[in-house]
């Protein structure tokens, strides 16, 4: 039998020891955590901006050949291609579930509003092109094409935006924007 004066000493040594091994795994826990959320940020990051980038290098090809020489039937193509590719976009985006922490939820926020804020404009833009009639003249399509330039070059520009709104946010997730390799080449490129 073991007196009571070594029993307590032993509880009393053990104490620190099991106060140690408690401290360690609430940190090997925590750092878990954080790694893991980091990785989820990281991913979300990549994800979205990959889409995005794509979608604008698409856009930017598409953009590149309208010009006042071509036809009303081109102009109609290009502006429905630009849609597709819209269309395309916002799928990929909402595919993407943000991380569930607030941060995640305020980039969902800001992302809807630009799927919005390019639906819009893609609709005004195919708008605009529809009023042209199929045998217009060159004149009339060359109105046209002023007149929806400004519209599919402000495509890019609300992307960028949102992009570099998300990066200069505070937050984890807005670091995981900042480092994301696919948000850095789709800021540098404006």
């Amino acid at each position: 039998m073991i007196d009571q004066p070594t029993g307590r000493r032993r509880r009393a040594a053990a104490l620190p020891l099991m106060a140690l091994v408690g401290v360690l795994v609430l940190t090997a826990a925590g750092c878990g955590g954080k790694s893991a959320d980091r990785k989820a940020n990281e991913a979300y990051a990549n994800s979205v901006c990959g889409a995005v980038s794509s979608w604008e290098s698409q856009v930017k090809s598409i953009a590149t050949d309208i010009s006042a020489g071509i036809s009303e039937a081109t102009l109609q193509s290009k502006v429905t291609q630009i849609q597709s590719a819209t269309k395309t976009l916002v799928a990929d985006i909402k595919a993407v579930p943000p991380p569930n922490t607030s941060d995640g939820q305020a980039a969902k926020q800001q992302l809807d509003q630009l799927s919005t804020d390019l639906t819009a404009t893609v609709a005004s833009t195919k708008t605009a092109v529809a009023g042209v009639q199929a045998d217009a003249s060159a004149a009339t399509v060359a109105a046209a094409v002023v007149t929806i330039t400004p519209q599919v070059k402000s495509l890019a520009t609300s992307a960028q935006s949102t992009i570099s709104t998300l990066q200069s946010s505070k937050g984890a997730l807005s670091s995981a924007f900042k480092n994301a390799d696919s948000c850095k080449s789709l800021t540098s490129s404006s």
